[in-house]
């Protein structure tokens, strides 16, 4: 008995600091995605410099930075700092980017009539940022910051559990403790773990995320409300409210104080020479890395990538994106049609249907990925086929961003319009499915697909290698090379594979997406 109370309570410490990880991460997150966002919104010379970086940096899988963040954090920081500051940052690397582009798509479509207002009223930067940018883009933000929570708890376990070869760390958190339990076989305390981390995921989402979601979306058209419980919630923000505003009043009064005393010419140079300055700091720093990481390869690498680069590598790698492929086209068309066919039956339904079900989406899309394969080993050790578990994990890591774009963005007045006449024309079942349902979300299935498709592919890596205790379950495919090659610390064929996965999701982002968006907005006319 006291050596389960003793495990609860080790439970407990693990989540308290798997929590305090994911809360710095998210705060790291909103703060960039204002700094990045902001600019790329209403500086074309900055958006055409960091949306094709951002492009390529949201589609590197999580295991992609593993070298990165041991070169920059492990390897340079004294103890405990050095692993802490690795996992927040890889938290960081699951939460941020839809974020930026969520803030930046917000500022970019502000009203030009506000923006022509605030020059002639002479508002300063930082006035124009804390009464236009940021609260014209807290719906966007909003609504990506459930996303990104449940994002960066899905890759929690890969980031608590840092391997490249030889190098492991496993930091304290619910993640590798439950993949600890699972390792010795103890499948109770897996079961434990998991049922109060799925407990966690419900109070937060209910206490402060959904409360976030809920008046950022009040402040605009009328929209869908996730289930919430806002006492708690109110009293923070009325708590915090005015010293936030104090703080920001002062900033803005400082602001002009120095604006007036500097030409706008000048102000305008110096803002463009700071924004130049930074964009140039950002890069000099992944230029630096790259030019480290190339010096930093040993001879015996260098013969091994002249002799076998391109033969069996990339080989390797074009036949394991294939096969990967294949499965994940496979599961999201399958999602997607579940998909379609629950949100149109809950639509349907009274909205507490719709709230129910939404937190339960929420809850399922936090569950780290890893722990699914723990929760069905024991059945696949009685017979269950793993294959469909492996679909299974590509499908929690996908879908749920199609239904977040379906369910938390809302139906605006003329979409409800649409409704209301096929209810007065008696339009029912499969045309009314067909002729205005589907047409009437399709923009949000696009944005969500297109999100989703990234999502899977970085499930896919978890879907395809599994390692538990003495089992070891794999597929082929890109996601069970790149796993290999990180764990056995091959660092050519990672960054080969890595290589081919990024450039393989950016042509399909460019081509394949960018079709639908476009077919969308000519067909239906709802896109801006």
């Amino acid at each position: 008995m006291n050596k389960k109370c003793g495990d609860i309570v080790n439970i407990i410490i693990a989540l308290a600091l798997s929590m305090l990880r994911m809360f710095l991460a998210l705060f790291l997150s909103i703060l960039v995605a204002y700094l990045a966002g902001i600019p790329m919104g209403r500086n074309e010379k900055v958006e055409k410099i960091l949306y094709p970086i951002i492009d390529v940096l949201q589609s590197v899988p999580i295991l992609g930075f593993f070298p990165l963040i041991i070169l920059l954090f492990v390897n340079n920081l004294p103890g405990w700092l050095g692993p802490e500051l690795a996992s927040i940052f890889l938290i960081f690397t699951s939460q941020s980017w839809n974020l930026i582009i969520g803030v930046y798509s917000a500022v970019k479509v502000i009203p030009q009539e506000i923006i022509d207002m605030a020059n002639i009223y002479k508002l300063s930067t930082v006035a124009k940022i804390f009464k236009i940018y940021i609260p014209y883009s807290k719906q966007a933000l909003a609504r990506n910051i459930l996303i990104s929570w449940a994002g960066g708890l899905f890759f929690l376990t890969a980031s608590e559990v840092i391997t490249l070869g030889s190098t492991n760390y496993e930091l304290t958190g619910i993640g590798t403790y439950i993949q600890m339990a699972a390792d010795s076989n103890n499948f109770s305390l897996v079961f434990i773990g998991t049922f109060i981390l799925m407990i966690t995921s419900v109070l937060i989402y209910v206490l402060f995320l959904n409360p976030f979601f809920n008046s950022a979306a009040g402040e605009g058209k009328e929209s869908f409300k996730g289930l919430s419980v806002d006492i708690l919630y109110e009293k923070l923000t009325s708590f915090f409210s005015p010293l936030v505003s104090k703080i920001v009043d002062g900033l803005i009064i400082i602001n002009g104080k120095i604006n007036s005393k500097i030409s706008l010419h000048t102000q305008s140079r110096n803002y463009k020479f700071i924004a130049s300055f930074l964009l140039l700091a950002f890069l000099s720093v992944i230029i630096l890395f790259n030019i480290y990481s190339i010096i930093e390869i040993p001879k015996a690498i260098e013969n091994y990538i002249a002799e076998t680069f391109q033969a069996s590598l990339i080989l390797n790698g074009i036949e394991g994106l294939l096969i990967s492929t294949a499965r994940v086209v496979l599961v999201m068309m399958l999602g997607l049609i579940f998909l379609i066919l629950i949100s149109y039956y809950l639509y349907e339904k009274p909205t507490i249907y719709r709230s129910i079900f939404t937190l339960a989406g929420e809850v399922l899309a936090s569950m780290p990925s890893i722990l699914w394969w723990p929760i069905f080993l024991l059945l696949i050790e009685r017979g269950f086929p793993p294959l469909l578990v492996s679909f299974f994990i590509i499908f929690q890591g996908s879908i749920w961003y199609i239904f977040f774009n379906v369910f938390l963005t809302g139906i605006g007045p003329i979409e409800k319009n649409l409704m209301e006449m096929s209810r007065i024309y008696k339009i029912r079942g499969i045309y009314k499915l067909f002729y205005i349902y589907i047409p009437m979300i399709s923009p949000y299935l696009v944005a969500g697909l297109s999100a989703g498709w990234g999502g899977a592919w970085n499930a896919d890596i978890v879907a395809e290698y599994a390692s538990i205790g003495t089992n070891l379950i794999t597929f082929f495919g890109i996601g069970y090379l790149i796993s290999l090659s990180t764990y056995s610390g091959n660092m050519l064929a990672l960054s080969t594979y890595v290589f081919l996965l990024v450039m393989f999701i950016i042509i399909v982002n460019r081509t394949v997406w960018a079709f639908m968006y476009s077919y969308i907005k000519k067909k239906y006319h709802v896109i801006d």
